[in-house]
């Protein structure tokens, strides 16, 4: 059953600033969902919501006493982000769907940590990002290593793919991407169609939801021998690392890491002799934290932000950019009241308005890109349409 894949699924909740990873004790809880639909989807849908029930619960969330709004249901994705709660095991207790009125509810038990899981449950993790659609991400390194080291692919660069993989992330090679375009792109001009070829060799289509720069500063010294015939390097790495949202720009988080050196005689059973097998050990230790400094940030660090934005903009909504060009400011106004009565979005505010060129709109909501065209076009069709559309950014353009 598809449900089963759901076993120790993550569900959380983060508010940003100061979340630290701690082990908590575990509660128990007993907790219910349901949804509508075919058995399929709303049994799995049924169950993500008893889980979000259960995280609530065990994280200790008290939303009525926090709440202090007459639109409970507005506010209630904001005060749910004070807190982070993770299901480490679920039995379920009960099911049953309705023929009658298409509803499936499952009721489960379930053991919930406050703070968020340690790095180290791979799996839950992997579960995670397929549950919630795992994010696109390409990885760009800029390495300058200096001393004994030559190497065609920057070595940084291999390890932060594998880190990335091994989270779950799906990693994408953005220079395979662009060979496979210009195939594609010579392909499309061999049939005649040169608009499509132009658009291809452009590069322009969106490749990844985040992106990953990363700045690796380093050397690797000569051999040395501190013993007879011991023979080894000393070594020295520092890392930058900046994770944005594609589409916008947005940055997410930067973790900055500052040179730690490396004496070859603290460890005499490295690979000395391939220099950048050595830089590799280095880097891998550095960036999944088992350097002596454990408490420093490393490439888990940066992932784990990632992941608990993707869950967040997923679970609780994604702030979304209406791009508007030539738009009118009555028009503008009336369309921005519009967006601020719908209850599928949380809340909706001018980013900027220019009559000649491009007027922006900021919103937060749940809907996907399709659904947010159509609720755009039915305040404003008669006079726009849409023109480009990514999953936080829409543009529309005059009829």
């Amino acid at each position: 059953m598809k449900m089963r894949f759901l076993k120790n699924i993550v569900l959380g909740f983060v508010l940003f600033a100061g979340c630290g990873i701690y082990a908590q004790e575990l509660k128990e809880v007993t907790a219910s969902g349901s949804a509508e639909g075919t058995p399929d989807k709303a049994g799995e849908q049924a169950l993500a919501r008893a889980l979000r029930d259960a995280v609530q619960q065990g994280a200790g969330v008290d939303v009525m006493s926090e709440s202090k709004v007459s639109n409970f249901q507005m506010e209630y994705d904001r005060i749910i982000t004070s807190s982070f709660g993770y299901i480490k095991d679920y039995k379920i207790i009960s099911k049953n769907y309705s023929d009658k009125d298409k509803i499936y509810s499952v009721t489960i038990k379930a053991q919930v940590g406050k703070g968020s899981p340690g790095m180290d449950q791979v799996m839950a993790l992997r579960l995670l990002v397929k549950r919630m659609q795992s994010p696109r991400l390409t990885i760009q390194v800029k390495e300058k290593i200096s001393g004994e080291y030559n190497s065609e692919m920057p070595v940084s660069q291999a390890v932060l793919e594998e880190i990335a993989q091994k989270t779950g992330l799906e990693v994408f090679k953005q220079n395979v991407i662009q060979e496979r375009d210009e195939k594609e792109s010579d392909r499309a001009a061999l049939l005649g169609d040169n608009l499509e070829s132009k658009v291809k060799k452009a590069g322009i289509t969106s490749t990844s939801d985040f992106k990953i720069t990363a700045n690796v500063n380093g050397s690797v010294g000569k051999m040395k021998e501190p013993f007879p015939d011991v023979q080894v390097r000393d070594a020295s790495v520092g890392i930058n690392m900046q994770a944005v949202w594609t589409d916008t720009g947005e940055v997410i988080s930067t973790v900055n890491i500052p040179t730690l050196f490396f004496r070859g005689e603290s460890n005499m059973s490295l690979p000395y002799e391939m220099p950048d097998q050595l830089l590799r050990h280095y880097l891998m230790e550095i960036l999944t934290g088992k350097t002596k400094n454990a408490e420093a940030e490393n490439a888990y660090s940066l992932f784990r932000k990632i992941l608990a934005k993707w869950v967040v903009e997923l679970d609780l909504g994604a702030k979304v950019q209406l791009e508007f060009k030539q738009i009118d400011k009555e028009t503008f106004d009336k369309l921005i009241e519009k967006l601020r009565g719908n209850p599928d979005i949380s809340y909706a505010w001018r980013r900027e308005f220019d009559s000649r060129l491009y007027s922006i709109i900021e919103i937060e909501t749940r809907l996907d890109a399709a659904k947010i065209e159509d609720v755009v076009l039915a305040e404003a069709g008669r006079k726009f349409k849409i023109d480009t559309a990514t999953k936080r950014r829409l543009r529309f353009i005059p009829k």
